[in-house]
């Protein structure tokens, strides 16, 4: 009796399981049991039951289950960088010293298909931050997106590139100067609550539009935000807008554009609100394992009627690399140039930046960077600098 119900069992989980088997060809396989003794009639009947109940019960309850499974599946994410720096002139600068640069944790998972999530927190430096903070509907799937909560401005390449997957340390003078990083400190231009680790917090529709194979050519985003910065709340009554556009004419090809409008209240006007306004370009070739990246950015601040005053800054970068050994051995080559008032050309910095990556797995690499640094005016103390960076994620 065992035995019969063992054979049962197992004829049942494949008919139920089976997607090519219809009912009419289960009706013959239990009349041929039936008929061969293997089965009782009553045996077949309730297997026949059986089987009618999981269809039904895996037509309308599975799907529902499988949603639920998606909700609560969720990925947990992180990587470690620990520096070394060692500058030329210790007067400006420590001369020396390693540093926990960054140590932080990535959360992300789904609610459902139409509804994702995010929470990455750092917790290296002095202080833990809370990062990417958002939620993500997709009406359309691709071609349109919603994100509400904290995140990367939409500007600069450079900018949204994920941490861990810069080719070299530390990311461009203008980016940092100008997309809600370290700022513009030569001006007093940081924003009024300090590094934003170029981000912030609003709305954000996005997308990707004209499917062309497996690639998409044209990816947008634009967003309305505080313009206040991490983890606070806005700072004056104005909201700012950014809206960045990439078009892909090839696979290998990028060009792109980015603006940005809008107000704050800066280290050098904590009591005024000053316009701000920025607009960059970008152009990106990636063929097998060469790489050529380029953006230009433009800024400027104080032309509201608060602050008759404009200053404008401009800069920007051009950056080879190749993989010498596919996966392994990379070398990277920057020219990085920053002038922070354009009415006063003798402050530009430039910055000659040289810096191979070796990865020892897809987990962990250690980037080792030179940077020759010429500046003009006061402002700019010549400081060349060495750094190295090992980075593990998990």
């Amino acid at each position: 009796m065992k035995k019969i119900s063992l054979i049962g069992t197992v004829l049942f989980l494949i008919l139920i399981t089976s997607q090519q088997t219809t009912a009419q060809s289960t009706n013959d396989v239990l009349n041929i049991l039936v008929q061969k003794g293997t089965l009782t009639r009553q045996e077949a009947d309730s297997i026949r039951a059986n089987a009618a109940s999981g269809k039904k019960y895996d037509n309308y309850e599975n799907k529902p289950v499988q949603a639920d499974v998606i909700a609560t599946s969720f990925q947990i994410k992180g990587f470690t960088q620990v520096r070394y720096q060692s500058f030329e002139n210790a007067k400006a600068i420590p001369s020396s010293g390693f540093d926990v640069r960054r140590a932080r944790l990535d959360l992300r998972g789904s609610f459902s298909s139409k509804w994702d999530y995010r929470i990455q927190i750092d917790f290296g430096g002095t202080s833990v931050k809370p990062l990417d903070l958002y939620v993500v509907y997709k009406p359309f799937g691709e071609y349109l997106k919603f994100t509400a909560g904290q995140f990367y401005i939409p500007f600069s390449a450079e900018n949204v590139a994920s941490t861990p997957d810069l080719e070299l340390i530390d990311r461009s003078q203008v980016v940092n100067a100008l997309v809600a990083r370290s700022g513009d400190k030569s001006n007093g231009l940081v924003d009024s609550v300090g590094n934003q680790n170029g981000r912030d917090v609003g709305l954000q529709a996005s997308g990707k539009l004209i499917q062309s194979g497996s690639r998409y050519l044209v990816d947008y985003y634009f967003a309305v935000l505080n313009g206040a910065g991490i983890d606070v709340v806005d700072n004056n009554k104005y909201k700012d807008i950014s809206t960045r556009v990439v078009f892909h004419p090839t696979s290998i090809v990028d060009i792109g554009g980015s603006y940005y409008d809008g107000r704050d209240n800066f280290t050098s006007s904590p009591t005024i609100s000053q316009k701000r306004i920025r607009w960059g370009a970008e152009l990106a070739i990636n063929y097998r394992d060469f790489s050529l990246k380029s953006e230009i950015i433009n800024g400027q601040e104080g032309t509201n009627s608060a602050s008759k005053q404009r200053i404008n800054h401009e800069g920007g970068f051009v950056q080879a690399s190749y993989f010498f050994i596919p996966k392994k051995f990379q070398a990277i080559l920057k020219y990085d140039a920053y002038n922070p008032n354009t009415s006063a050309s003798s402050l530009q910095s430039t910055y000659y930046i040289f810096g191979v990556n070796y990865f020892f797995n897809k987990w962990a690499k250690i980037q080792v960077n030179y940077r020759k640094a010429e500046g003009k005016g006061s402002i700019n103390v010549k400081n060349d600098l060495f750094s190295t960076q090992l980075q593990i994620q998990f």
